[in-house]
């Protein structure tokens, strides 16, 4: 094998002391040559979770705020009777002000996540308490209904969507192989919420009144800003991916093949100088043999470089007259019987971006056709060349604005930004995810599932500086999640009409249970004693579905639909209950399928959806819930003042729910109809495209 290691001075037009040699080792055939990637761009940079240490004290702040937000919400129905008493309204009047309550926290979901992605988690919870605080205080001097509505509904409702959002997902974002108990231990807090704000409302209405009760209320939710300081951002952990390394016992072949990739590399460098050059100052550069381009000239003259061949740059535009290849190495052995002579093909393709944790991201060409037009290829002088020399490749030709990357400080801040994991409102076990067992290590499962923005909107907002108020880390999640091409997808349909109907009815028996009971002839005390039941079994309920659900031979489909279906058919028969302890058997009931609905949603859209339309999927069913659940509990309370009676508004909306799990019974069948469609017409695009 023949080895050179530098280059004779007469086919150096002019020295520079900065240059490095080229090392070469001939004996192996290239046709086509990719530049690698800068040394920047090899250092790799993630967020790896703790699992533990730090994240304990995220799981106990999260609990804290569940029980707070949602123990408030699901025992709040206990002051509606006290409000309709004191501003003499109906019961759909006063129920709109729990309704807008637990409607505006769910549809603020979506743009809270974008919020806490540019902003962090600590920053949103501590501004959701502060607004959520204030608007209970100021609930507390309400003269009307309406004033009730606005204050403690729709901007209570909006602090608390600032705070569960950021609670719930931090805990994920913390922990990984425990992920699934760490997120079952801050959601088991909904249900110790409940169980402890219904005998507090009790306590504290009979003690003092409602309007003390709303102030208690504001220092209770003041305290979540505590809480949230424990929110503190994880740093990304940036990794040297030195493939050149070789360990002992690395194949021969192997270490010749890498030797001879890292030579080529070398070789590359000296072209790295388009960066900084526009292809007129470039060519002029290579004319007049100054600095880097008269090696970059000389290499390729004496090697007869493709002029049109394009280098892979990690993170920067590339554009080129053909396809690139993923791989960026050479193959061990060279195939036989290739062509020498390549045909080079004139068509432009799409501009792409590839980023650091993601393959690649597509998007339009954005140069002006006329400018391409007018543009003049650039041709190589095809000198003769030994076979076995390497290609190199001419560098790329475009503006310095095109060429542009964030540095390396900016691309571990948007690496660090939680909303760009895919898996991100995943709260199963991790185990349940084709991605996790397939990778071969934690570090490659990051990657995969982590879906930057385009480096060019990051290198731009990176130019402008950080102060604006839309930046590319909010805007970018608002449009992955407000993205309404996912309604085309027949099994999202129906989830989501499913969603719609189990939370226009998920709201009524906290509003209206209370009522109903005093009707029977309960006590106060008795009540609290029901809604805190629908509480302790909630908790209970999901602790038992996360163990159930993970089993592999169980589906999480049916169990979802089961419970749907036995907590709405409870509710229908709640009229005919006159018994109390029968009342607490209801709860019972009801605690477990609420339990169950709540704690499987995130699953079943990674099992019917894919984890890469999580996002998507769960932002837009935050939204679809939210407004149901809004619309919900003052519908039923029309119902109650038309006939003066609980017994129809149980009948429709027990109905409802449980016709919700019944819509959910054939999603299988309708996902495999999709999918065999999908495959269909892809055949039959591909059919066409060829013809």
């Amino acid at each position: 094998m023949l080895e050179t290691t530098n280059m004779d001075e007469t086919d150096t037009p002019l020295k520079d002391d900065n240059f490095v040699p080229a090392k070469f080792v001939i004996g192996a055939s290239d046709d086509e040559f990719e530049e690698p990637e800068v040394k920047e761009a090899v250092l790799a940079t993630h967020v790896v979770p703790p699992d533990g240490g730090w994240g304990w004290v995220v799981v106990a702040a999260s609990f804290m705020c569940n029980v707070v937000v949602d123990g408030i919400i699901f025992s709040c129905g206990m002051l509606l009777p006290k409000f309709r008493e004191e501003f003499n309204v109906s019961n759909s009047e006063v129920s709109w002000v729990s309704s807008l309550l637990g409607g505006f926290y769910l549809i603020v979901g979506p743009f809270v996540s974008a919020l806490a992605n540019a902003y962090g988690f600590r920053t949103v919870c501590i501004l959701g308490a502060v607004i959520s605080s204030v608007a209970f205080g100021i609930s507390s001097f309400a003269t009307s209904i309406y004033f009730l509505q606005f204050t403690f509904g729709v901007m209570g409702g909006v602090g608390f969507g600032l705070i569960y959002v950021p609670a719930v997902i931090a805990t994920g974002f913390y922990f990984e192989k425990r992920r699934a108990l760490a997120t079952g231990i801050a959601v088991c807090g909904s249900g110790i919420g409940t169980f402890i704000f219904a005998p507090l409302n009790n306590y504290l209405i009979a003690a003092m009144n409602w309007r003390w009760t709303l102030v208690v209320y504001a220092g209770i939710t003041l305290s979540c800003a505590i809480f949230g300081l424990a929110f503190r951002p994880l740093q990304p952990t940036t990794n040297s991916s030195d493939d050149y390394d070789e360990p002992n016992g690395t194949p021969l072949l192997m270490r010749i093949k890498r030797a001879r990739d890292d030579q080529m590399r070398q070789c590359a460098s000296a072209l790295s100088m388009a960066s900084t050059y526009s292809k007129t100052n470039l060519d002029d550069a290579l004319n007049e043999g100054t600095g880097n381009a008269a090696h970059a000239r000389t290499l390729l003259e004496r090697h007869g470089g493709n002029m049109h061949k394009r280098y892979s740059f990690p993170g920067i535009v590339l554009t080129g007259p053909e396809p690139i290849k993923e791989e960026t190495e050479t193959p061990l052995i060279e195939s036989e019987g290739k062509d020498e002579n390549v045909k080079e093909e004139s068509d432009s393709q799409d501009t792409r971006v590839l980023d650091d944790n993601k393959n690649e991201t597509l998007f339009k060409n954005k140069t002006n056709e006329s400018e391409h037009n007018n543009s003049t290829t650039t041709t190589a002088n095809h000198c003769p060349r030994n076979k076995s020399a390497p290609v190199l490749a001419q560098p790329n030709f475009h503006s310095v604005e095109q060429m542009r990357r964030p540095s390396r400080l900016a691309l571990r801040t948007e690496t660090a930004r939680p909303f760009y994991r895919e898996d991100i409102f995943y709260s199963g076990s991790m185990y349940r995810l084709p991605q996790y067992r397939s990778s071969d290590s934690v570090d490659k499962y990051h990657q995969s599932v982590t879906q930057l923005p385009p480096m060019e909107d990051i290198a731009e907002e990176e130019d402008r500086g950080r102060c604006q108020c839309c930046p590319t880390a909010l805007t970018s999640i608002i449009h992955r999640i407000f993205d309404f091409s996912l309604l085309t997808s027949p099994t999202f349909v129906v989830l989501g009409v499913a969603g719609f109907m189990s939370l226009m009815a998920l709201f009524v028996p906290f509003m209206f249970l209370p009522g109903f009971a005093t009707k029977q002839g309960l006590t106060e005390g008795s009540i609290a004693t029901l809604v805190s039941t629908i509480g302790i079994t909630n908790t209970i309920g999901r602790i038992l579905c996360g163990w159930v659900s993970d089993h592999p031979k169980v589906d999480a489909l049916w169990v979802n639909n089961f419970s749907l279906i036995l907590g709405g058919g409870a509710t229908v028969l709640l009229p005919l209950i006159t018994d109390e302890s029968l009342l607490l058997v209801y709860s019972v009931a009801f605690g477990l399928s609420v339990a169950a609905f709540a704690s499987l949603r995130s699953i079943l859209l990674v099992e019917l959806l894919g984890l890469e339309r999580l996002t998507n999927a769960f932002g837009l069913l935050l939204l679809f819930q939210g407004i149901a659940g809004i619309f919900g509990s003052p519908v039923a309370g029309a119902f109650v003042d038309l006939t003066n009676n609980y017994d129809v508004s149980f009948y429709v909306f027990g109905g409802l729910f449980a016709f919700s799990g019944i819509v959910c019974i054939p999603l299988r069948f309708i996902k495999r109809w999709e999918d065999s469609r999908t495959i269909k017409l892809q055949e039959a695009k591909d059919i066409e495209l060829k013809a």
